[in-house]
């Protein structure tokens, strides 16, 4: 596979610029970045999802036409493993196989013994020796990536993309899954290898590149490197927003600290607060070693890492959202009943949930009723009955509205839909806040969102760190971090590795922690 000059860019934003990039047969070749980078639109390009600008793709010695189908790419000899596998769980692994590769017919009927055979001869090809007619749902992590690259392989690929594919395994099932793969490019299978986690690159791909900032600033044979050097090509600073033939390059984004000022390092040093937040040995993910911190009134504090780092669970079970394997939350020290979303908002703890469209806002409702979703804004008692107001509902939604600076500005009967995803998620937090929660949880509360939108959201968590509300955020977004956390707890693994504050606290040493690296 060869990439020659691509660029594409989202309307005035570039971001890939001029992308070269090459796989050879019988080759891991990692592609590295840290979010934002233009992995993804890299990979979507490949794909055919995405139409660039300019540059070309050739698979197998064939030029990509752009807009090619998946089905069409599969023929050049091009298949995709993402991180979600598409595997369908209560299917056979045969019958996952066969799902793209088609099925065994016998006298114009499905031949299941004769699927069950092909589906084997896929595995064992690839040194994967799973039975066929076992539900995928039995297996291991590992073993579920490796069928899915069975399945690619069923359909003659010779290149494939492995999308951040170990980004959930522990250790043990990582080092099958490297060792499993390493061994199938004897049949000279190549492979674009996705990750974050460095580690497990040394000894298994053969060449990196590192794209910062929509460009490739690092090819290199693995054997030329160490982690340092490329931990310094992902994540050296990034230059300031410039244009290049009309275009903007697509840079991190960062608030002005002398406009937007920090107010809550000063309350949290002005003397000792009280704990609210106590989370002991909290374990979410069955491996790595349990979690425990406490948050303090009127303390930011960020649980930050890389994709997959456990950052993003350890906020779900803050927010009832997930149910942990062990461990204990305590609220002002009383325990909090996990795993029941209503039962912990009732203690004082507010949520916002990273999935805005699947789980933070119903579409079709209006504005005030998604405002008020989880409890009525404008009630009334007679005798034992309770009753709304909607007149008094319908202007507490307007002042809620109307502080979030919401936009359009208008009706709040609008339903939600007509927003866009910046002011759909200034909803969500003003719900979360207008109870003024003792702990405020945010699952990477400005994914998705343009930078005015994000400040607004900013404003509102300092507006509540000023009145004392605990907050903690998941996210991998290092400048945030740096900016808006009083403390950042890094995780790898599933285990905090760092604690960052002060004037180390820093969007650099976020990153250089998240990747495993001493300060």
């Amino acid at each position: 596979m060869k990439v020659e000059g691509l660029t594409h860019s989202y309307g005035p934003v570039r971001v890939l610029e001029d992308v070269s990039f090459d796989l050879r047969p019988g080759e891991i070749h990692a592609l590295l970045g840290a979010n934002g980078a233009g992995k993804s639109t890299l990979i979507k390009a490949l794909a055919g999802l995405v139409s660039y600008d300019s540059g070309s793709i050739d698979v197998c010695g064939q030029h990509v036409p752009r807009h090619t189908t998946g089905h069409a790419l599969n023929q050049m000899g091009l298949a995709f493993v993402h991180q979600d596998l598409g595997l369908i769980e209560e299917m056979t692994v045969a019958e996952n196989i066969a799902l793209e590769a088609g099925y065994a017919h016998k006298w114009g009927l499905i031949d299941f013994r004769g699927t069950a055979l092909a589906g084997r001869k896929a595995t064992i090809e690839l040194g994967l020796d799973v039975d066929p007619n076992a539900p995928v749902a039995s297996l291991e992590q590992d073993e579920k990536v490796m069928v899915a690259v069975a399945r690619a392989f069923s359909l003659n690929a010779r290149a494939l993309v492995l999308d951040e594919v170990s980004s959930s395994l522990p250790s043990p099932e990582v080092t099958r899954l490297l060792g499993t793969i390493k061994k199938t490019t004897a049949l000279g299978l190549g492979y674009v290898y996705v990750t974050h986690r460095l580690d497990e690159l040394f000894g298994f791909a053969d060449r990196v590149t590192v794209l910062r900032d929509g460009r490739v600033v690092l090819t290199s044979a693995m054997a030329d490197l160490d982690k340092a050097k490329i931990v310094e090509a992902i994540i050296e600073p990034r230059a300031d927003p410039h244009t290049d033939g009309g275009a903007v390059m697509a840079t991190g984004w960062s608030e002005d600290d002398s406009v937007s000022p920090h107010p809550s390092h000063a309350a949290v040093s002005s003397g000792p607060r009280e704990v609210v937040l106590e989370v002991t040995d909290l374990d979410v993910r069955h491996h790595g070693a349990p979690v425990s911190f406490e948050v303090r009134a009127g303390e930011v504090v960020a649980l930050c890492g890389l994709i997959g780092c456990g950052a993003k669970e350890v906020a779900r079970v803050l927010g009832g959202d997930l149910h942990p394997v062990s461990g204990t939350v305590a609220l002002k020290s009383v325990p909090l009943p996990l795993g029941n979303p209503a039962a912990i908002r009732d203690t004082g703890c507010s949520y916002v949930p990273g999935d805005r469209q699947g789980e933070g806002v119903v579409g079709q409702m209006s504005i005030r009723e998604n405002l008020f979703v989880t409890r009525r804004g404008g009630q009334g008692r007679r005798g034992n009955q309770v009753f709304r107001l909607p007149g008094a509902e319908r202007a507490f939604a307007q002042e809620l509205a109307d502080s979030v600076t919401l936009r359009p500005a208008g009706s709040v009967e609008r339903p939600m839909l007509t927003l866009s995803g910046g002011n759909q998620q200034k909803v969500v937090c003003a719900r979360a806040l207008r109870t003024s929660p003792r702990l405020l949880v945010l699952d990477d509360p400005t994914a998705g969102v343009d930078i005015g939108s994000r400040a607004q959201v900013h404003k509102l968590v300092r507006d509540a760190v000023a009145e004392g509300t605990a907050v903690v955020f998941a996210s991998t977004d290092y400048d945030e971090v740096a900016h808006l956390a009083d403390r950042a707890l890094v995780m790898v693994g599933g285990t905090i590795t760092a604690e960052l504050t002060g004037q180390q606290l820093t969007a650099s040493n976020v990153a250089r922690a998240s990747y495993g690296e001493e300060l």
